[in-house]
């Protein structure tokens, strides 16, 4: 007789998950040091599609591409839950957004892993971001869709990971009629940048005392 497979449930993959958030949060107290609290818990998602993980560092709970965990062997998906994990545990350490700077890199290499920014999974399909010149060093920093948006709504501030100088929104150019414009961004269609040029001037006015 001839058996069938079973599928492998997502609660399943979930508690295998969260198995290897307890082992890498365990790595993570013993590289910094000190117990930082309860682990986090782990969602496998089904609507994160471009982005593999996401750490909440605010609400201990890490969020796990499903599409990327069936598609990705373990390793990466393990690598991926390090990654998450070391964001969330550098952060209430340190009582602060580490994002990817000197002391998540550190971390990342106490932990003995590559300390990359991103996933560079096949299954993931990243939409390209937009760059921004560090007014320091005059490094290319890479922001995507969401993180370009929330900056030039004035809703998040950035840091370059060279030299910790704070990023700087673009200065509006001017046309020959003297209608303000933005320099050309690929990512972003001309009329989403109309509007938020809009609205981040409408911010800049209201904030003024």
């Amino acid at each position: 007789m001839v058996g069938r497979a079973v599928p492998i449930l997502r609660a399943d993959w979930e508690r295998l998950a969260q198995q290897r958030v307890s082992h890498w949060w365990r790595a993570c107290e013993q590289a910094l040091g000190k117990p930082i609290g309860p682990e986090p818990s782990v969602e496998l998602s089904t609507r994160l599609r471009t982005t593999a993980g996401l750490a909440m560092p605010a609400r201990r709970h890490i969020k796990l591409s499903f599409h990327m965990f069936r598609h990705e062997g373990l390793e990466r998906f393990d690598s991926t839950i390090a990654h998450e994990v070391a964001h969330v545990a550098c952060d209430l350490h340190h009582r602060r957004s580490c994002h990817h700077d000197h002391r998540w890199q550190r971390l990342m290499r106490q932990l003995g892993l590559s300390a990359e920014r991103c996933h560079d999974y096949d299954s993931v399909q990243r939409k390209p971001g937009t760059e921004v010149v560090c007014p320091g060093c005059a490094k290319r920093i890479r922001l995507g869709p969401i993180q370009w948006k929330r900056f030039m709504l004035a809703q998040a501030r950035f840091q370059c990971t060279a030299c910790n100088t704070e990023l700087v929104r673009p200065v509006q150019e001017s046309n020959r009629n003297g209608a303000d414009r933005w320099p050309k961004h690929g990512s972003l269609h001309a009329a989403t940048l109309r509007a938020l040029l809009l609205w981040s001037r409408w911010i800049d006015r209201v904030s003024q005392p």
